[in-house]
């Protein structure tokens, strides 16, 4: 529970003040879009605030679409609506036929529609930049309660520039929500990502985000004392008054969807010193890049 909002909505608004100078937000309708948004116009300003609402279907649109719609209204920031649809199942499309099959799984369509819109962020982003000269960054949505459990996409939601609440539990968030006076229809909805008609991440996770927070809780603290990944159990003294079962549940996502977060794996080459040759001469002549931002 913050017992200090104003000081750390301070802090938050310097972070992103000093990060970027446009803040482009993917919003969904929920409360962590707009949360972030509610932060960005504060640090920013409405007009260097772009939220972007990137609809897959019918649902997208006339449920979470028009929430983020009455969100930008009240903020007065720029809004945008990219369609997805079209381009996710061509994807899908492609993948199926490239593996013979007669579908994907479920997880596997659902997963492609925050890779094509994290796509359309970046791309957006870049393009602001080129428009503006102005530094333009991808603001991230996910939340401790979200992130410790691996409850995000990898290449999708779980990518971004910056993820400003990062250490905060869900409850926290609704928090700031009020804090920011973020639409009330937005506060009450049920957390969702719309993967699929009639999900809420309640149901997907079994939990409730309230009732994995204690052991959401324990665990980064146990993380933040220097308990090593592999060491983290259930039985360790540390955590002898948490629920067993939301605890269970919290470690072992946390242990698997780890790599999730991680940066990408490299391969130390140059280790072995026999293979290269130390002469400056025989290096190539390095070519000019593109920005691959």
């Amino acid at each position: 529970m913050i017992s200090q909002i104003e000081d750390l909505t301070q802090i938050l608004e310097r972070q992103v003040s000093s990060f970027t100078d446009i803040g482009v937000v993917g919003v969904s309708g929920g409360v962590d879009s707009a949360v972030v948004a509610s932060i960005c116009v504060a640090a920013l300003g409405k007009e260097n605030t772009w939220l972007i609402s990137m609809p897959f279907d019918e649902i997208d649109i006339n449920e979470f679409n028009r929430r983020s719609s009455i969100l930008a209204a009240a903020l007065g920031a720029s809004h945008r609506t990219i369609p997805i649809g079209q381009s996710s199942l061509v994807l899908e499309k492609e993948i199926t036929t490239a593996l013979g099959q007669q579908e994907l799984a479920q997880l596997t369509r659902a997963n492609i529609r925050p890779r094509v819109r994290m796509n359309v962020l970046y791309s957006f982003s870049r393009e602001l930049e080129e428009r503006t000269g102005k530094r333009a960054r991808v603001m991230g949505t996910g939340h401790l309660s979200e992130d410790l459990i691996g409850y995000d996409t990898k290449g999708g939601d779980a990518l971004a520039d910056i993820f400003i609440l990062s250490d905060l539990l869900k409850n926290e968030v609704y928090q700031l929500a009020q804090f920011y006076n973020v639409p009330d229809e937005i506060i009450k909805a049920e957390p969702s990502a719309g993967l699929y008609p009639g999900q809420t991440d309640a149901l997907e996770l079994g939990f409730t985000y309230a009732e994995l927070e204690p052991a959401t809780l324990a665990v980064f603290q146990a993380l933040q004392d220097g308990v090593k990944r592999e060491e983290l159990s259930p039985e360790l003294e540390r955590f002898s008054k948490i629920e067993s079962k939301s605890l269970k549940f919290v470690i072992d996502r946390y242990k698997i969807h780890y790599h999730k977060h991680e940066a990408p794996k490299t391969v130390p080459l140059r280790e072995y010193k026999e293979l290269f040759t130390s002469s400056s001469d025989d290096q190539p002549t390095p070519k000019a890049t593109a920005d691959r931002r």
